[in-house]
């Protein structure tokens, strides 16, 4: 069984060059059109396209640009929809980015969920109003219990985040089910924050929850998160890992085994990115309280975790 773990409001940075041509012929256009986001997602809809409020304040800020088939069927779409030539914004796209690389740059969702970028798009857009907002983590710790049957119990996540841009005050955790799984996992908040919209579907399996702050935060200030997610396994775990958009100071992850319940092999290993393979780094030796635990400075974008081998 596989958990992932993502955090949606690590805000990419721009990319330069022809994204921000991009992004500044997107910008005008909507803003000629006298459109919101909203309605321009509502006539997508209507188009048969699914595409979150937050994917589109990303293209017109320059924090990620369209790149997927999908996506660039939307892009033409909105061609169409804002009265701009065939190929007016498509143009603007330049070279694909290079992915996969261990570089200090941020990535956009594609990189991270591939295929399954559309099914998150889709949970994204039944929240209401969604804004994403500019933030990542400083540092974050992720705390997994395994149960005697071998199973996911639940995970807890506390760390830092910084805001990157006046007027931040949440971020979206976001939790993609196994397909073994008996449906999509539940979410609860502790104390400084708590939780805002939630929506999950079984379809999917994708889980998305706003995470509130207890205040506002301007550019560069930091709020403490703490929540934990609870599983519905239906088979034995292997992996927990976690992806991230943006580079982070520092990352822990910890896996408490019962007891009755410790496997024979544990490693640790690295993806830059779900279009490249697995790196196993390091065996992991557990502990006589059956855990253990990797601890990363300077991460890159990328996917970081564990897994481990029953036999």
């Amino acid at each position: 069984m596989t958990l992932r773990v993502g955090l949606l409001a690590e805000g990419a940075a721009p990319y330069g060059g022809p994204v921000v041509d991009f992004a500044e012929a997107l910008t005008k256009a909507v803003d000629r059109s006298g459109l919101s986001l909203e309605r321009i997602q509502h006539h997508l809809a209507a188009r048969g396209m699914q595409v979150s409020l937050s994917t589109l304040s990303y293209w017109r800020r320059g924090r990620s640009r369209p790149e997927r088939p999908e996506s660039l069927k939307v892009v033409a779409a909105l061609e169409d929809l804002l009265d701009l030539g065939e190929g007016f914004l498509t143009d603007r796209l330049g070279d694909k980015r290079p992915r996969g690389r261990w570089v200090g740059q941020a990535m956009s969702i594609e990189d991270m969920w591939d295929s399954r970028a559309t099914d998150l798009g889709e949970v994204m857009a039944r929240i209401d109003r969604l804004q994403p907002t500019a933030s990542t983590y400083v540092s974050v710790q992720d705390r997994q219990v395994i149960g005697p049957d071998r199973r996911e119990v639940s995970n807890r996540c506390t760390g830092v985040v910084q805001a990157l841009e006046d007027g931040v005050d949440r971020f979206l955790a976001i939790q993609l089910a196994d397909a073994t799984d008996l449906g999509v996992p539940s979410i609860e908040a502790g104390p400084p924050c708590r939780l805002g919209r939630v929506r999950g579907e079984d379809s999917t399996g994708f889980l998305v929850a706003e995470i509130l702050f207890d205040r506002m935060l301007r550019a560069g200030e930091t709020a403490l998160v703490d929540y934990t997610v609870r599983m519905r396994p239906g088979a034995d775990s292997e992996v927990c890992d976690r992806r991230f958009l943006r580079p982070v100071g520092e990352y822990t992850l910890q896996i408490d085994f019962h007891p009755d319940a410790v496997p024979a092999r544990c490693y640790e290993f690295a993806r830059p990115s779900l279009q490249e393979p697995e790196t196993a780094l390091n065996d992991l030796w557990i502990g006589t309280t059956a855990s253990t635990h990797i601890h990363v400075r300077n991460i890159k974008p990328g996917i970081r975790g564990v897994r481990w081998e029953w036999e």
